[in-house]
């Protein structure tokens, strides 16, 4: 069962990495606070890896 944190930088990771994941641009963080901003950044970079992995078409793999 999921349970939500309230870890403030946990928090602003997974904020960070669901918005990377979705596409949104790095400029759009919603905090103001350096620390969170930061934790916000780290995920957005993982989130972004992951959209970008998605996004790209499969290539064949010689077997």
């Amino acid at each position: 069962m999921f349970e939500p944190t309230s870890d403030p930088f946990e928090k602003a990771y997974n904020r960070g990495c669901m918005w990377g994941m979705a596409g949104g641009r790095v400029d759009q963080c919603p905090y103001l606070d350096e620390a969170l901003v930061e934790w916000w950044v780290q995920g957005w970079e993982a989130g972004a890896a992951a959209w970008r992995d998605r996004r790209e078409p499969a290539t064949s793999r010689d077997v």
